[in-house]
């Protein structure tokens, strides 16, 4: 057996070996541990104790030296992690408090409603939109406490006043016009439940959209919508389901002005002040509103409160349209660069009666990053060359030698990214229009700059437009001559029978006549 020196020795150099120097702390026991076990040798040490300590003493000196360096890593790691979180957590701009509008956008509530705080903060919005859950699914887990109590933590730490400048976006999936009784109670409910929870994060405001009549009578689907929103109504007690302004397309409901109107006819009064409307301004520039001249975007306000009352507006949109005026196309662009033009936004931002409510921006920010390449390039021999056709649908061989051929793969198309950086850039541009005059050389320099970048966009869309125009003018001439032609023969059978009648009504006479004679 050897000494006990030699087997202490052993032991911790086993032990070692298992921890793997777990830490420098418990190395440096190590080390003393060996220390005592020399120390407490009773006899001269033997060649083979000696070579076994050494090697020990060598084993812990590297494993030493490899801590130390693993600890160095991980402090330059952490330090690198820290200055790239500080970078994603800066934003993009500093919000502009005191003003007197409230200019915001659509943000992401990813991972629970509280993010949707720091994401406004981030693009510098005084203002903000959410989704209170998946808009496309109908079964979404509950709302959970410490989500709710982050989001009111936040709002009251970074100034947001929930009740009056967050304004939650209802899911696309429901229509409380519904005619289907199973659908309608399934759109009711995700209806309801979006209220609750908004009532449980301390917002007082809901945008959604009115619906759509579908193919049943527009009147009835009306009063569909007026019930679900009689019923919701009752069953909370502060949130304001607030309607926003369509562009007429088909049978959706909410195109009109004088359909808010009708629809408020069928809302007992009591449930009155409680419903709010929401403009759009890229949907009712779309259903043929004028709100780029002054004139017409004066009336449009004169007409929304002889109809409805200025009293019930509680939010606005803000969208430039891609398509023209009366299109019926809901086609969002950014601000200045689509048919309404900057113009029609220094209408809003100047206009005293949209002061104190939330304006979201829902102008488009996905970008292709202008790094992204058309794809890696290939090395090809002579042998092995190929090439496409004008379609680029199938790949032809280019005097292949070779029995096997390389084929050409097509490059991916580089994926569009969230660029949150252009709606930072759009609050400011905004904002910057309170007050300015709109013949001063900096709003027309603006103004030209920022219509000259939708300029090639709104080219096509025209042409679309005059194009879809002149297909439905030629359908119309050729129903209407297809239907004056039906008239004709109608009335020209219907002459003829009266002809006949009548010629009958004179030999029955002359009949007549003659018996009586």
């Amino acid at each position: 057996m050897p000494p006990r020196g030699a087997r202490k020795a052993v032991e911790v150099k086993r032990e070692l070996e298992d921890d793997e120097l777990r830490s420098p702390r418990r190395q440096s026991k190590r080390v003393k541990s060996a220390a005592q076990a020399r120390a407490s040798k009773s006899t001269v040490a033997t060649e083979e104790e000696v070579k076994e300590e050494v090697k020990l003493e060598a084993f812990i000196e590297a494993k030493k030296e490899e801590a130390e360096e693993q600890t160095t890593a991980k402090k330059t790691t952490r330090k690198k992690t820290t200055k790239k979180d500080q970078a994603e957590i800066m934003p993009l701009r500093a919000r502009t408090q005191g003003l007197r509008m409230f200019v915001g956008a659509h943000v992401s509530a990813a991972g629970g409603v509280f993010n949707a705080v720091n994401n406004s903060k981030h693009i510098g919005g005084n203002a903000f939109a959410l989704f209170m859950k998946s808009q496309r699914k109908w079964d979404n887990p509950p709302l959970q406490d410490e989500h709710r109590d982050s989001f009111v933590k936040l709002c009251k730490e970074h100034d947001y006043d929930a009740s009056k400048y967050v304004l939650p976006h209802g899911s696309y999936l429901v229509n409380l016009a519904q005619e289907d009784k199973d659908k309608a109670k399934q759109a009711y409910d995700a209806f309801l439940d979006d209220l609750q929870r908004c009532e449980a994060l301390g917002i007082q405001l809901y945008n959604f959209h009115p619906g759509s009549a579908n193919k049943t009578p527009f009147p009835s689907a009306l009063a569909r919508l007026a019930k679900a929103l009689t019923n919701a109504l009752a069953a909370t007690s502060t949130v304001v389901p607030v309607l926003e302004t369509m562009c007429g397309h088909g049978t959706t409901i909410g195109g009109s002005l004088s359909e808010f109107r009708d629809l408020l006819v069928l809302i007992p009064k009591e449930y009155h002040p409680r419903i709010g409307i929401c403009i759009d301004t890229c949907h009712s520039f779309a259903a043929g509103y004028d709100l780029v001249s002054p004139t017409g975007f004066k009336a449009f306000l004169q007409e929304f409160e002889d109809l409805i009352g200025i009293q019930h507006l509680r939010a606005l949109h803000l969208n430039d349209s891609k398509a023209p005026g009366g299109s019926k196309r809901d086609l969002h662009a950014n601000i200045g660069t689509g048919f309404l033009g900057l113009r029609a936004f220094h209408n809003v931002m100047n206009e005293p009666r949209f002061e104190g409510i939330p304006m979201i921006l829902e102008t488009p920010i996905d970008r292709v990053p202008s790094a992204a390449t058309n794809g890696a390039k290939e090395d090809e021999s002579e042998e092995e060359k190929v090439e496409s056709d004008a379609s680029d649908d199938e790949i032809k061989p280019k005097k292949a030698k070779t029995t096997k051929k390389k084929q050409q793969k097509k490059p991916a198309a580089a994926k569009a990214v969230p660029d949150f950086s252009i709606w930072a850039r759009e609050i400011e541009l905004l904002e910057s229009l309170i007050g300015m005059d709109p013949e001063s050389d900096e709003f027309r320099a603006l103004e030209a700059k920022l219509s000259e970048e939708g300029r090639e966009t709104r080219e096509k869309q025209m042409e679309q437009y005059l194009r879809k125009q002149e297909t439905e003018e030629k359908k119309k001439a050729k129903s209407g001559g297809k239907q004056k032609t039906l008239m004709e023969m109608m009335n020209g059978s219907k002459g003829r029978a009266k002809a006949s009648q009548k010629k009958q009504y004179e030999t029955e006479s002359e009949d007549e006549g003659c018996q009586s004679c």
